[in-house]
């Protein structure tokens, strides 16, 4: 089966992440225009039928909102700005959702080219001399941190990014742009080859094995007085209604940890 190209006539590049965005199912962008990222939000104006862009006073908030957003639906989040600001300032907001396993896709930029790297010292994050490293900053609370380089890379890391938000434990990862690779164009023969963002999506989480089920049948039927303590990992399955119908059906109390708080019904009797 013949894998389907991303592109068939060249685009910018900033077209092109939109386009990838769109084809994950990705529905919001959270942010503030700012750097390199401009042109970014521009592409997302003619795409508003199918991503709704939601602008926000500071970029913590994003971050936060992102964070829910990937929580509640399983998808990532998406939390775009310019480099310094957003990457700092998105700190808390990350940090939980690293620790909460929540999807999120960071989208910024390293401010390494005029007119922005000239205005402050703090503006360029490449980690060369004089400037601050970016990558390294948000590397403790992200899961994998994208560097591109050129537009073809720019739009493969975010489809890598995607995926790699979404698989095993999710959590926060991150792209950063270099400014050049937003200013150049790419398609259907562009290096690397640039292919359909379905072929990144996972299809879904492998089941329980036989024998984890009869390990988990036979700790039941040998259970005095069972209790199920529910935590985060119900509500990253989207196994809620599951749960529901197991503690019903077998008339099991449950609790839940912290992180698991909401995927049980409080008021359920």
């Amino acid at each position: 089966m013949k894998t389907r190209k991303l592109l068939t006539a060249p685009v910018s590049a900033p077209e092109a992440i939109v386009r990838v965005l769109e084809e994950a199912g990705i529905e919001f962008v959270f942010g503030m225009p700012g750097g390199k990222t401009i042109p970014i939000f521009n592409a997302l104006y003619d795409h508003q039928s199918s991503i709704r862009t939601v602008l926000v006073r500071e970029e913590g908030q994003a971050a936060v909102m992102a964070d829910v957003y990937g929580r509640l639906t399983g998808k990532p989040g998406v939390a775009m700005g310019q480099g310094a600001f957003m990457l700092t300032n998105a700190g808390m907001g990350l940090v939980e959702a690293y620790l909460a396993g929540s999807p999120v896709l960071v989208l910024s930029e390293l401010s390494d080219h005029s007119p922005f790297s000239h205005h402050a010292p703090y503006q360029a994050g490449t980690g060369d001399y004089g400037t601050w490293n970016a990558a390294a900053t948000i590397a403790g609370y992200t899961k994998q941190v994208f560097v591109a380089r050129e537009g073809g890379q720019a739009v493969q890391d975010t489809q890598l990014a995607i995926k790699r938000a979404i698989a095993g434990q999710p959590g926060p990862v991150a792209v950063l742009y270099h400014s050049r690779a937003l200013a150049t164009s790419v398609g259907p023969e562009t290096t690397p080859r640039l292919y359909a963002t379905a072929s990144y999506l996972a299809t879904g989480r492998p089941p329980a094995s036989a024998d984890q089920v009869a390990s988990a049948r036979q700790a039941l039927s040998m259970a005095v007085r069972p209790v199920i303590l529910a935590g985060n990992g119900v509500r990253m399955a989207q196994a809620q209604p599951e749960l529901r119908a197991f503690a019903e059906q077998l008339s099991i109390p449950v609790a839940t940890t912290a992180s698991g708080k909401g995927v049980f019904p409080e008021t359920h009797a």
